[in-house]
């Protein structure tokens, strides 16, 4: 009988130490997680950010050739190359 109790509480002992480390080593496994979720989410900004960005600087590039294509009448070549330009980025 005693044997059966030692193995009982043996059981129940190991059981106890297997909870207590998981319940230690959860949040530490859930923050891991959480973190490299944002990771992701930032690169995924960041990486819009950039796209963005680029659309922007061929905006003004567009705005310049306009207008000096207005002062001067000239540009005709310059205003070809900035249209392939924005395609090029808009079909990325």
């Amino acid at each position: 009988m005693e044997t059966i109790l030692a193995i009982g509480g043996a059981i129940v002992l190991a059981g106890n130490v297997g909870a207590v480390i998981f319940k230690w080593l959860r949040p530490a496994v859930m923050i891991k997680r959480d973190v490299d979720v944002l990771k992701e989410h930032d690169r995924n900004d960041y990486e819009a950010l950039q796209h963005l960005n680029k659309i922007n600087r061929a905006q003004c590039n567009l705005l310049l050739c306009m207008i000096n294509h207005m002062i001067d009448g000239n540009g005709v070549e310059e205003m070809k190359a900035t249209r392939k330009n924005i395609t090029d980025i808009l079909s990325e």
